[in-house]
């Protein structure tokens, strides 16, 4: 097994428990480098995040663009995600992040164990994490794409 250690953390409602779910627990043998985190305040997500040496985004389902692989790298954190919708959209493998098919669970392990054992890959997935564009930028790509319409220009 590897030395990694795993955090857990879930939008729990009030009317749900707050430990690991039982099939959590049979899943991971109760293993102790699995953990339950409490739920972060959404302001301190990113801080949170900064913490850690990759966030895992294991979808089961296409998403539009789960907010999880934003704060990730806006925290300057690469994501190991489900090969998935909005997820296989934002993750470059093997620049910001690994892909991984949303199943069989063994090649998640194999993710994580690449990640662990193959030298300089987290530093590399770290440096390729670029800065997110702010809506100022945006505004402003926007503007310039908008007159360069109102010229005549390519519309690419």
């Amino acid at each position: 097994s590897l030395p990694v250690e795993l955090d857990l953390y879930g939008l729990l409602s009030k009317y749900e428990r707050r430990e690991l779910p039982a099939w959590v627990v049979e899943a991971t043998g109760a293993d102790p480098r699995v953990r339950l985190r409490p739920v972060v305040p959404q302001g301190e997500v990113v801080s949170a995040m900064r913490g850690y040496d990759a966030v895992a985004v294991p979808s089961q389902w296409l998403e539009t663009g789960p907010l999880v692989v934003l704060e990730a790298f806006a925290a300057g954190v690469p994501v190991i995600g489900s090969r998935l919708g909005g997820i296989a959209e934002w993750v470059e493998d093997g620049v910001n992040g690994l892909l991984v098919p949303h199943v069989p669970a063994a090649e998640w392990a194999r993710a994580m164990r690449r990640l662990y054992e193959e030298p300089g890959l987290l530093d590399r997935l770290r440096s390729g994490v670029r800065p997110l564009r702010d809506m100022e930028a945006v505004g402003k790509e926007m503007e310039a794409l908008q007159e360069e319409m109102m010229a005549g220009g390519p519309a690419a």
